[in-house]
C-alpha cells in the first residue's frame, strides 16, 4: 500500500501490488456454474487462496488453462480463462479526524466486478470504458485495518464479443484488474466535478465546479481561488469566486458577478468566465502546436484549505461548417488511422504514458494528426499523451453489432441501455481532453438508412456535451444520408457505390472521390482506407515475448517450407513492400484530389494480426519499423500540405507531349504567401529539363491547380522518368492573430525568406512507337503465327490455324523457326517434343489451375476475403531478366505494368517443381501457390516460352508498354539467349493446359 499525497485533505490509497487471488470455479466446471453471480466471498483463510499482483492480468500471471487450439487467423494466448475471480487485500487506512469522503476506484477491469468492503457489499459495476467506482465511506474504518474483497467476471455479459474491446482478434478476451486499485479520500467540503469550456471567439473560458458542502453547513462564507498557469509556465492573475452559506441553502457569485445559483443544501454548481489573453497572449491547441494550460482550483475557508483540484485544458475549438471540419476556424484535413485495441505483449491495453507517447510520435512522424478507436476507447495515459502530442482522436462505443441493421427492429433493451450508460460515462470522462473531438456509436452498425435509437444517443450525446461532432457509425449506412442523424459521415471510398475497391486506385491521377463525397453536405471521411497488403514477415516471431503467440506463422512456414519457397521470403517481402507503398501512395493522393474530403482514417499504419493477419502496414504490430519506407517518403503524400501530381497517363511514345497538372492540397495553418512551383524532369539522375512559375497566394483548406508541366518525351530510346515538384513561399506567419472579439492569439513565428513547403514525385515510362524490325527480331517469314490478332504486329509471317502445324514438314523444310499459338495441341506438343521453339500465349480458358490476378495487392487478407478477385500480392522479377530486353523494372510491380496484369491469369506452376518463374506473381501467404506471368523450360528436344499476358487484345497493343514489351519478348524468343535450363515433361505441360483439339485433314 502506497499513500500519494495531492494535498493534506485529498490523497489517495495505493493500493497496487500483491493480492490474495483464487479463480471462482475449478477448472472444468460447467459453463452456466461458471458465469453464476457470487453469493459471498471466501473466507480469507479459504485454502485456495494465492497471489495476483495488481494492476495484470490472470493470463499473463499463470493462471487459465493453456489452449488447445491454435487459431490460424488469429494469435493465440499461452493462457486462456473464461469466468470469474476473487481477489482480496487486508489494507491499513490512516486515520482520519476529519471523517472524510471514500471512494474506491478499480481501473482497467473487463468486464463485471462487484465489491465488499469490509464485509459490505458495495453492488456491482460493468463499465468497459471507464474506471469502476463505489463510494464506501459508510464502511471504512479509518486508523484500522479494512478488508476489500472484489469479484471480477470476464464472461461475456452481453452479446457484443465483436467490439475490439473483446474480440479474440484484437484484446483478445482478456480477465483481471490492468490499470490498479486505489482508494481516494476526498474532503467533506470539497469540489466534486470542474467543466472548463474554451472559448476562442473572446479568448475566455468557461469554468463550472460543483461544490459539495455538508448539512447543515458553516455560517462562514467560502470561497474559490482559480489560479491558471499559461503554456510558457506564467501565471495569469489569480480569479476569486465566492460561495455564501445561507441557512439550509448556498448561493455563489464571482467577482465580476458572473454566475450565480441557489441549490439545494449539499451542493452548489457555480460558473465564471475567466479572460486568457489580458495580460498574456491565447495560445491555441492543435495538432501542430499541443499547447496546454492548468487550471488549479483551490476551495477555501477562510485562509483555510478545503480542497484542491488540478486540471489542464486546451484553448480549441472543433466544428463542421458545409463540408469541411474546422480546427481553432482554420480547415483541417484528418489523416488518420484506425487503432483497433491490439497490445501484442499484454493481449489487454496497456497502462502507460510512454507506450502511447511513442505511438503518437511515430505516427506522427509519417504525417498523421488523426487516430480513430475502432469499437473501444483506451486508459487515460492514452488521453494525457495524446493531448500533448497533438492528436486528433475519435472515440466509439464497444460494440460492432448486428442489433442495429433494420431500422423498424428496436435492439434488444439491455443492449441499448448498456449502451446509453457508457455514452455517459465516457462522455464525462473525456470532456477535459481537448484531443477528443469525434464520436461515434460503433462500427458498421447500420443497414442502407440508419436506426431511430442511434438517432436518440446522436441527440443525448450532443445535449451532454455540444462541443465534440457526432456520427450514427463508422463505415456502413448509404449516403445521400435517408433517416441518419449525423455531424459527420465516415464512408468507404474503396466500395460505396458507385465506386468499387478493385479501382480505389488506377494509373489515371486525375481521379478522385468525388462520386461519394457529392452525395452529403456534411464533411465525409474516407473509411478504413486502402487496405493493400505485403508479404508475412516470420521474422517477427521472436518479438512475442508475452502471453501471446503468433500462431498463424506456423501452418505460414510450414507451407512456404514444404513448398520451396522460404527461400525466397526477403525477396517476396521486399516486392510486395515496394507494391503496397506504391498502392498506398496513389489511394491517398486519390483522397487529396477530393476538394470535399474532410479525411481519411487507413486500416492500418501496422499490420493487424487478426481476421487471417493483413499485412497492411508499413510499421509491425509493435509499432516498430519495417524497412520498407521512410517518414519523409510518406510525408510526401500524407501531410499538411502535399502536391498532387495529375495525369490521364503513365506511359508515353517516345517524342510524345507530356501535360502534368500540378495540383495543392493546402491544409496547413496559414496562408502560403508568394507561392512559386519549381519542377524537373529526371531520367537516370540526370535533369532532363526544368522550369517553374509563381502561384501567389494560396489561401487554408484549398484544393486546386495550380499550374501544368508541359513536355516532350525524349524521341529516342526507351526509359523510366520522373518528375519532381516542390512547393516554395515566403515562410511568415503573423507572430499574434487577432481573434473576433479583438483579444490576441499567438501563433508561431518562423520567419525564412522562402522554404520549401512541399515536395513530390511522379513516376513515368516512355517507349519508342511500335516497329519490328528484321535486324533485331530476324526474318517474319520464319515466324509461323496461328494467333489472328497478331497479324498486325507481325508484318510478313506466315499464319495459318493451328490445326493447319504439321510439325513434320515444319521442322524438315526448316521454313519456320517459331510458333506461336494460344492454345496446346497434340500437334503443337508433337512440334515442341520433336525440337521446335513455340511461344504459348494461354487465356483463362486454356489453363487447368489459373488464378485470377489484378494490379492492386490483396484486399485486407485472403481467409477473411477468399473470394475477392486478384488474391495475390503484386509481382517479383529479377532486375536483369533477358526476356524483358529493355523494357523498364525495378524487380516489383509498378504503374507501367497496370493494363498487362490487371485482370491476367497467372499460370499455376505447382507441379512443375523444377521451373522457375520468370515474371513471378506472388500469392497470398496463405494459399502459397507458385504462380507466374511468364516462364521457359526444355521440352523433349524442343524450348518453349509461355506468357499469359493479353497480346491477343487488340486495344492493349496499342498502349506503348504493351506493344514494347511484346517486341522484346519477340527479339528474346528468336534469340540465342533463349535457352531455357528447365525441363518439363509432356505429362507436366498437359497437367497444366488443357489440351485444345483439332480438325485432322485425312
Amino acid at each position: 500500500m502506497n499513500r500519494t499525497d495531492l494535498a493534506d485533505v485529498r490523497y489517495t490509497v495505493n493500493l497496487n501490488g500483491t493480492w490474495q487471488f483464487q479463480l471462482a470455479e475449478p477448472t472444468g466446471e460447467p459453463r452456466e456454474r461458471r458465469n453464476a453471480a457470487p453469493c459471498s466471498p471466501p473466507h480469507q483463510d479459504d485454502a485456495l487462496w494465492n497471489t495476483i499482483q495488481v494492476p495484470g492480468s490472470w493470463e499473463e500471471q499463470g493462471y487459465g488453462e493453456t489452449p488447445e487450439y491454435a487459431r490460424i487467423d488469429t494469435w493465440t494466448k499461452t493462457r486462456e480463462y473464461e469466468g470469474s475471480a476473487w481477489y482480496a487485500q487486508d489494507m491499513d487506512i490512516p486515520p482520519d479526524t476529519q471523517n472524510g469522503h471514500y471512494v474506491f476506484r478499480l481501473q482497467g477491469v473487463r468486464w463485471t466486478s462487484r465489491l465488499w468492503f469490509n464485509g459490505n457489499e458495495a453492488g456491482e459495476r460493468d463499465s468497459l470504458l471507464t474506471e469502476q467506482t463505489w463510494d464506501v465511506t459508510d464502511w471504512v474504518k479509518p486508523g484500522k485495518i479494512n478488508r476489500v474483497e472484489i469479484w471480477v467476471d470476464n464472461s461475456m455479459k452481453l452479446p457484443l464479443a465483436g467490439s475490439h474491446i473483446h474480440s479474440l482478434h484484437t484484446a483478445t478476451a482478456w480477465g483481471g484488474i490492468t490499470g490498479g486499485a486505489y482508494l481516494e479520500r476526498l474532503p467533506v467540503r470539497r469540489i466534486h466535478t470542474v467543466g472548463i469550456e474554451p472559448d476562442l471567439a473572446d479568448g475566455t473560458i468557461a469554468v463550472q465546479c460543483t461544490v459539495r458542502t455538508p448539512i447543515p453547513v458553516s455560517t462562514a462564507s467560502l470561497h474559490l481561488l482559480i489560479d491558471i498557469q499559461h503554456p510558457d509556465g506564467t501565471w495569469l492573475q489569480r480569479e476569486h469566486h465566492h460561495i455564501y452559506c445561507e441557512g439550509n441553502s448556498v448561493s455563489a457569485g464571482c467577482d465580476d458577478h458572473i454566475g450565480s445559483d441557489r441549490v439545494k443544501a449539499d451542493q452548489v454548481i457555480t460558473s465564471c468566465h475567466i479572460a486568457l489573453g489580458a495580460s498574456s497572449p491565447v495560445v491555441l491547441w492543435s495538432d501542430e502546436n499541443p499547447a496546454l494550460y492548468r487550471a488549479v482550483i483551490r476551495l477555501q475557508e477562510g485562509e483555510q484549505e478545503l480542497d484542491r483540484v488540478e486540471q489542464r485544458f486546451g484553448m480549441r475549438s472543433f466544428a463542421a461548417m458545409g463540408k469541411q471540419l474546422l480546427l481553432n476556424e482554420t480547415p483541417v484535413f484528418l489523416r488518420g488511422y484506425v487503432d483497433c485495441c491490439i497490445f501484442p505483449l499484454t493481449g489487454y491495453p496497456v497502462w502507460d504514458y510512454e507506450h502511447y507517447k511513442k505511438q503518437f510520435r511515430m505516427a506522427k512522424s509519417y504525417g498523421f494528426n488523426h487516430v480513430r478507436l475502432h469499437g473501444w476507447s483506451p486508459p487515460e495515459p492514452f488521453w494525457e499523451a495524446a493531448d500533448e502530442e497533438g492528436m486528433l482522436v475519435q472515440a466509439e462505443l464497444p460494440h460492432w453489432s448486428r442489433f442495429y441493421e433494420k431500422r423498424d427492429v428496436s435492439a434488444p433493451p439491455e443492449i441499448q441501455t448498456y449502451l446509453t450508460q457508457e455514452l455517459d460515462r465516457l462522455l464525462e470522462a473525456l470532456h477535459r481532453y481537448p484531443s477528443f473531438v469525434l464520436f461515434s456509436l460503433g462500427n458498421e452498425l447500420i443497414g442502407a438508412n440508419g436506426h431511430p435509437e442511434l438517432n436518440m444517443l446522436i441527440a443525448r450525446a450532443r445535449e451532454k456535451d455540444p462541443s465534440r461532432l457526432y456520427t450514427d457509425n463508422t463505415g456502413f449506412g448509404q449516403l445521400p444520408p435517408q433517416g441518419r442523424e449525423a455531424d459527420y459521415f465516415i464512408q468507404s471510398f474503396n466500395w460505396h457505390p458507385p465506386l468499387e475497391s478493385v479501382l480505389s486506385a488506377v494509373p489515371d491521377t486525375t481521379l478522385d472521390y468525388h462520386a461519394v463525397t457529392r452525395l452529403a453536405s456534411h464533411p465525409v471521411i474516407g473509411h478504413e482506407h486502402a487496405q493493400f497488403t505485403m508479404y508475412v514477415r516470420p521474422q517477427e516471431r521472436e518479438k512475442y515475448t508475452g502471453v501471446l503467440r503468433p500462431t498463424w506463422l506456423d501452418s505460414v512456414e510450414e507451407s512456404l517450407t514444404r513448398k520451396g519457397m522460404i527461400a525466397k521470403l526477403e525477396q517476396y517481402q521486399q516486392a510486395t513492400a515496394t507494391h503496397l507503398m506504391r498502392s498506398l501512395k496513389e489511394a491517398m493522393e486519390r483522397v487529396r484530389r477530393t476538394s470535399d474530403a474532410a479525411g481519411i482514417q487507413l486500416l492500418d499504419i501496422r499490420d493487424f494480426p487478426g481476421q487471417g493477419h493483413a499485412t497492411t502496414g508499413f510499421l509491425d504490430v509493435f509499432w516498430e519499423d519495417k524497412g520498407i519506407t521512410t517518414p519523409d517518403e510518406v510525408k510526401q503524400f500524407n501531410a499538411d500540405i502535399v502536391l498532387l501530381l495529375s495525369s490521364r497517363e503513365r506511359t508515353y511514345y517516345a517524342g510524345e507531349p507530356i501535360e502534368i497538372d500540378v495540383r495543392i492540397s493546402h491544409y496547413g495553418k496559414a496562408v502560403l504567401k508568394n507561392a512559386a512551383i519549381h519542377w524537373r524532369m529526371v531520367m537516370d539522375e540526370v535533369v532532363l529539363v526544368e522550369g517553374g512559375w509563381s502561384c501567389g497566394d494560396i489561401p487554408c483548406g484549398s484544393v486546386m491547380s495550380l499550374g501544368s508541366v508541359k513536355v516532350n518525351a525524349p524521341v529516342e530510346s526507351v526509359s523510366a522518368f520522373r518528375v519532381e515538384a516542390e512547393l516554395r513561399c515566403q515562410n511568415v506567419n503573423d507572430s499574434i492573430h487577432p481573434g473576433s472579439s479583438g483579444h490576441s492569439i499567438a501563433r508561431s513565428s518562423n520567419r525564412e525568406a522562402v522554404v520549401t513547403a512541399a515536395q513530390n514525385g511522379w513516376h513515368g515510362w516512355f517507349f519508342p512507337l511500335m516497329q519490328v524490325e528484321s535486324e533485331r527480331h530476324g526474318d517474319m517469314k520464319r515466324i509461323w503465327n496461328t494467333v489472328k490478332e497478331l497479324e498486325p504486329l507481325l508484318v510478313e509471317s506466315y499464319h495459318d490455324c493451328a490445326d493447319h502445324v504439321d510439325g513434320f514438314r515444319l521442322l524438315n523444310q526448316g521454313q519456320h523457326d517459331l510458333l506461336i499459338v494460344k492454345s496446346l495441341t497434340s500437334n503443337v506438343l508433337d512440334v515442341l517434343l520433336n525440337g521446335g521453339r513455340v511461344w504459348l500465349m494461354p487465356t483463362a480458358a486454356d489453363l487447368y489451375d489459373s488464378v485470377e490476378t489484378k494490379y492492386l495487392p490483396v484486399f485486407w487478407n485472403y481467409l477473411m476475403f477468399a473470394t475477392q478477385p486478384g488474391a495475390t500480392m503484386g509481382m517479383h522479377m529479377e532486375r536483369e531478366t533477358a526476356l524483358l530486353g529493355a523494357f523498364p523494372q525495378d524487380g516489383a510491380s509498378d504503374w507501367h505494368w497496370y493494363h498487362l496484369v490487371n485482370g491476367t491469369p497467372a499460370i499455376c506452376l505447382d507441379t512443375m517443381q523444377e521451373v522457375t518463374p520468370l515474371i513471378e506473381v506472388v500469392d497470398h501467404f496463405h494459399r502459397a501457390k507458385r504462380l507466374a506471368y511468364a516462364f521457359e523450360a526444355r521440352a523433349g528436344k524442343g524450348r518453349m516460352l509461355v506468357t499469359s499476358f493479353p497480346f491477343t487484345d487488340t486495344a492493349l497493343m496499342k498502349r506503348p508498354e504493351a506493344a514494347f514489351l511484346f517486341q522484346e519478348m519477340l527479339s528474346y524468343v528468336r534469340g540465342e539467349r533463349f535457352q531455357p535450363e528447365s525441363s518439363v515433361t509432356s505429362a507436366e505441360l498437359l497437367g497444366i493446359f488443357k489440351l485444345q483439339p483439332i480438325q485432322f485433314t485425312l
